[in-house]
């Protein structure tokens, strides 16, 4: 057994991941425009989804890159090693949403809803413990 901050923890466990995260908020997308483009990030190596992210046209992957910068910069500042980092979570939640409207026909009202999403990174080490031989 291995004692870590007075709690117990055998060796077959996994050893805490670092993780630094970045939350782009209030980002003027809907949540549903950005979905195509987090999952195709969700599980890459950071160095990988930047390429991907930098040669891809679309706003939301623009949007992305930034987020996943800014999460990269915060991994650095903590003293992460870049090399080991992976895209854990690639999130878009919905952000309040700006009601407009228009006039229609016959004394009508027609809703315009202009939808926001806060788009969320979590990057993590993909370190994993080394096991222990037994008897060799």
């Amino acid at each position: 057994m291995v004692i870590h901050l007075g709690k117990e923890r055998s060796q077959d466990q996994a050893m805490p991941q670092s993780k630094s995260k970045a939350i782009y908020k209030y980002a003027r997308i809907s949540p549903k425009k950005v979905m195509p483009v987090l999952n195709a990030v969700r599980g890459r190596r950071v160095f990988d989804a930047v390429n991907f992210l930098t040669f891809d046209k679309t706003k939301a992957a623009k949007m992305l890159l930034k987020t996943l910068n800014s999460a990269l910069a915060n991994a650095r500042q903590a003293g992460v090693e870049e090399k080991g980092l992976i895209v854990q979570k690639a999130a878009a939640d919905p952000a309040p949403t700006f009601k407009r409207g228009r006039p229609n026909s016959r004394s009508n009202y027609s809703k315009i809803l202009k939808r926001n999403a806060h788009l969320t990174i979590v990057l993590a080490d993909t370190v994993v413990p080394a096991e222990t031989k037994e008897g060799n």
